[in-house]
């Protein structure tokens, strides 16, 4: 049975070439994107979530 870790990164929105490179450094370092929130804060930042495999032994 696989484990999981998770976070939730705040990504900037709305600058495709910044947050590509933001995703693709999270992607690999293992992190999936599951989904981004709805809402853009003052700064243009958007909430996303992340979910990477563990080895069970690292599992909390």
């Amino acid at each position: 049975m696989s484990s999981w870790e998770y976070d939730v990164i705040p990504v900037r929105f709305g600058v495709w070439d910044v947050t590509k490179k933001e995703l693709n450094k999270l992607g690999v370092d293992g992190w999936e994107l599951i989904k981004f929130t709805e809402d853009i804060d003052e700064n243009g930042m958007v909430q996303a979530f992340f979910k990477r495999e563990v080895d069970g032994l690292e599992a909390f």
